[in-house]
């Protein structure tokens, strides 16, 4: 399978909004390569491959209900790397910014995603 960045980021980006773990897995199986890496500041030790970040996208949902998540940049791209920002939103309040920053296997598949808040709720 090969993939290109924009359409791995799309599916990736999707798995976020996805609250049925079959459709979620099907997204992350054509973002996400098999030993993915993930950062943030909840997961500073990361988590590697799908079903790790499987697990923390469905916890994520669990404590923040109606959670949306909305890039509020185009993709900057610079050889096989991304930077993205975005805003979360839950019950239509602003919750958090943040930047990720995506590396890209060769088959296309996000490979290590490195994510930075922006702000926080006071």
């Amino acid at each position: 399978m090969h993939v290109g960045p924009r359409d791995a980021y799309a599916a990736y980006s999707a798995a976020w909004h996805e609250l049925a773990s079959a459709a979620r897995d099907q997204l992350l199986e054509r973002s996400w390569a098999d030993d993915g890496t993930f950062f943030d500041p909840e997961v500073p030790n990361g988590l590697v491959g799908r079903e790790a970040l499987d697990a923390y996208i469905a916890e994520t949902h669990a404590e923040m209900p109606g959670l949306v998540i909305t890039e509020t940049s185009e993709l900057q791209m610079l050889g096989n790397r991304v930077r993205v920002t975005w805003v979360a939103h839950q019950d239509g309040q602003q919750t958090y910014t943040g930047t990720d920053f995506i590396e890209f296997a060769d088959d296309g598949r996000i490979a290590r995603l490195t994510m930075f808040y922006d702000s926080t709720p006071d």
